[in-house]
């Protein structure tokens, strides 16, 4: 029997029936291999394909504030967590899977622990339905029905969060714009025009993402699997 090959880690985890994190092969629209690390264990029921990781130092420079929908690639052979995109060719191929229903961003997430992730402070998931403009640039702010997120302890499910990208903006959220639009997530010990979980042009030390210039922000994107 010929196995249909992998494009995402969904794809892998429905295929191979794999339960431990780790990095697997999965396929471009060029039909060729390459290694990604996929997360099987800190999101029950989902599979989640690393796209993209960044140290705060790294994400605050010029080359990598910039939406999805521009192509910075930085070593997509050899996964990372501080130095670490996808092309943006990749990416559309994972997103465009049958399998890919959701996108998430973490903070500090350790690939050598057994679960990658202690709990979901600082964490954000939204479905692709919810945001179709997650591999697009849109200069201006979007209200997205998120699944969930969580900053700093404070958290609300099914809520509307502004998000924001273009060629010079990473996708991020403004706690500022987000107190006082949408659905009005107020959170705690906020600066004026904090940064969070990507662009980092204003950082406060006490999000997790942003706490050291070591600390790192990692995206992906998943699905649940059956």
């Amino acid at each position: 029997v010929i196995r249909p090959k992998p494009t995402t880690c969904a794809d892998v985890k429905s295929l191979y029936k794999v339960s431990s994190n780790g990095y697997f092969s999965i396929y471009d629209s060029a039909n060729k291999p390459y290694l990604a690390f996929c997360d099987f264990q800190s999101d029950p029921g989902f599979a989640w394909t690393l796209i993209e990781s960044l140290s705060l130092t790294h994400g605050q420079s010029s080359t990598f504030r910039k939406s999805f929908g521009v192509n910075v690639q930085s070593n997509e052979c050899t996964p990372n967590w501080s130095n670490y995109r996808l092309s943006k060719a990749k990416m559309d191929t994972i997103k465009n899977a049958a399998s890919s229903t959701h996108f998430r961003a973490t903070c500090n997430f350790n690939g050598d622990s057994e679960k990658g992730l202690q709990d979901r402070r600082d964490y954000l998931r939204a479905s692709f339905c919810a945001y179709s403009l997650f591999l697009q640039s849109k200069s201006a702010w979007t209200c997205v029905e998120v699944d969930y997120i969580n900053v700093r302890g404070t958290s609300c499910s099914k809520c509307s969060i502004p998000l924001y990208s273009d060629g010079s903006w990473h996708l991020h959220i403004d706690l500022s714009t987000a107190k006082g639009s949408c659905g009005r997530f107020d959170a705690p010990d906020a600066i004026s025009s904090e940064d969070i979980f990507g662009s980092y042009r204003t950082v406060n030390s006490q999000f997790s993402c942003s706490a050291s210039s070591s600390s790192t922000t990692n995206w992906w994107i998943g699905g649940p699997f059956f």
